[in-house]
């Protein structure tokens, strides 16, 4: 099971923040840290689509 990432640290998402960093934000909130975990959401969703969708090929591919 994928871990929650807003229970992640910062230091656990740090391979996602330095590809996404900037060190002179003007943002008033932690931006890198809020991307990471925007990124590692969508990165869970895309992995659960393809389980999905292979699941769905396989049965599709059993009933003909």
């Amino acid at each position: 099971m994928c871990t929650d990432p807003l229970t992640q640290s910062k230091t656990d998402l740090s391979d996602l923040i330095e590809h996404i960093s900037l060190k002179d934000s003007p943002v008033g909130i932690d931006a890198q840290y809020t991307h990471a975990i925007i990124i590692s959401y969508l990165q869970q969703i895309s992995a659960r689509l393809d389980r999905l969708e292979a699941r769905l090929n396989q049965e599709q591919g059993k009933d003909a």
